[in-house]
């Protein structure tokens, strides 16, 4: 199997870097790769490039975070997520590359725009535990089926639950572990894996783990206000991105 372009491959190599920085440091903001992924190639291959850039993010981010993670809040959305997925692969065979594009950016800039509503969603979410956790899980699972992005349902879910920082990252790098692993054979199925990409990826899959350790050393670093800011603040900028390019 021959290498893409050298344009492309070193689109891949920042790609895996910053994958590798989200995952160690910021796991949230993982649609702001799938955005920037889905622009650059077609967004059905996209959906598979970033997965599996995100699996090997994923073995280092639970390696570093397993221990911070909130099991028991894992453990009850375990089914409600598995519905979402589920849901997401019925949805995902009904999607060309444009509209899958779309409803990717759409998505993100409309959960985005829900922080605003934070203060009462954490009031209502307390009051209302099982509902917002069914709820959260559900659309997870079915956002990051179609989309790999369904980081700014956890962000605004575990923000309401009030996670700090470390809490929070060990927390999503678990879900986002179980659930990649989980999609694996709905995207064999749909045919989202393309073999030509194999070469280039198995060569920038290394500057995943290095991308890793810079952002555990950036997560050390930022306040928590200033962490729940940049979780926001480039979610609403990969969403944006992804409209504009496939209005």
């Amino acid at each position: 199997m021959s290498l893409l372009p050298l344009d492309s491959l070193l689109f891949l190599a920042a790609v895996a870097l910053v994958t590798g920085f989200i995952k160690g440091g910021m796991p949230a903001i993982g649609p702001l790769v799938a955005s920037a992924v889905a622009l650059w190639f077609p967004s059905r291959d996209a959906l598979g490039i970033t997965l599996v850039l995100f699996l090997i993010g994923d073995s280092a981010a639970v390696w570093l975070y397993w221990r911070q993670a909130n099991w028991q809040e894992l453990r009850k959305m375990l089914w409600p997520v598995v519905v979402g997925i589920v849901l997401g692969g019925l949805v995902l065979g009904q999607l060309d590359n444009r509209t899958l594009g779309l409803t990717i950016g759409v998505m993100v800039l409309l959960l985005v725009a829900m922080e605003p509503l934070r203060p009462r969603l954490t009031r209502w979410a307390l009051a209302h535990p099982v509902i917002a956790r069914t709820t959260s899980g559900t659309l997870a699972g079915l956002s990051t089926t179609i989309s790999n992005s369904s980081g700014p349902i956890l962000a605004i879910y575990f923000l309401v639950l009030q996670l700090d920082k470390r809490s929070f990252v060990g927390t999503v790098s678990v879900f986002f572990a179980f659930a990649n692993v989980a999609k694996l054979p709905i995207f064999h199925e749909q045919g989202v894996f393309q073999p030509g990409y194999t070469a280039s990826l198995a060569a920038v899959a290394g500057l995943v783990y290095v991308g890793a350790f810079g952002g555990r050393w950036f997560l050390e670093r930022i306040s928590q206000l200033w962490f729940n800011r940049l979780v926001l603040w480039l979610t609403a900028v990969a969403g944006g991105m992804l409209v504009y390019s496939n209005w």
